[in-house]
């Protein structure tokens, strides 16, 4: 019996032969055959490295969400103003998103399509932690004196749409983008002119 291929770029590569063919036929209609298949490698190389086409999806989604905490919170901590780290939290976020920009589809597909049979992954957590962080970041805006009275939570639904409406933006494959990285910035300007002391 051989053992598995384990050359370093083997797991990547069934990565991103599931994210090619997950986004084109979908989660319930790719199987096991094409996904090795478009990886050039055999089943026992997959069962290796994940155990099962369920396996493989929860990696390559767990990997994207877990890149997606990582640059929150350093975005989320960062040294500046509120103002400035508001700022780079959403361009962070928004770099993170056009990078991974057939991850973002796929997940946008299977949160807004058909059920896949996917298994079960809490996109929810993702905007839940955008919105808290939005939320604290307003809230010490407005200790420190950088905003004025105003609802902390009213303005972090503000800002974590501006981010959405852009980030969606970028989904477009059909037309010219029209709001992109600088535009966010624009449109994040006109709500803190708004809301500063």
């Amino acid at each position: 019996m051989s053992l598995p291929d384990t050359s370093a770029n083997v797991r990547q590569r069934l990565l991103d032969a599931a994210l090619q063919l997950f986004s084109t036929k979908g989660y319930a209609a790719t199987s096991v055959r094409e996904l090795v298949e478009a990886a050039g490698v055999t089943k026992p190389v997959l069962y290796y490295y994940f155990k099962n086409k369920e396996g493989l999806y929860l990696a390559l989604m767990g990997d994207a969400l877990g890149d997606f905490f990582q640059v929150a919170e350093q975005a989320r901590t960062a040294p500046g103003s509120v103002t400035e780290r508001i700022c780079g939290y959403c361009t962070a976020l928004l770099d993170l998103f056009v990078e991974r920009l057939p991850v973002a589809r796929l997940i946008y597909a299977i949160y807004y399509g058909p059920p896949q049979g996917a298994p079960h992954i809490d996109f929810e957590a993702s905007f839940s932690t955008m919105l808290a962080h939005m939320e604290q970041l307003v809230s010490e805006g407005i200790s420190t004196g950088e905003f004025r009275q105003v609802c902390p939570q009213d303005t972090a639904w503000a800002i974590v749409a501006l981010l959405n409406t852009t980030m969606e933006e970028q989904l477009t494959q059909t037309r010219q983008v029209r709001v992109d990285r600088a535009g966010l910035l624009r449109l994040l300007a006109l709500l803190f002119e708004g809301i500063r002391t």
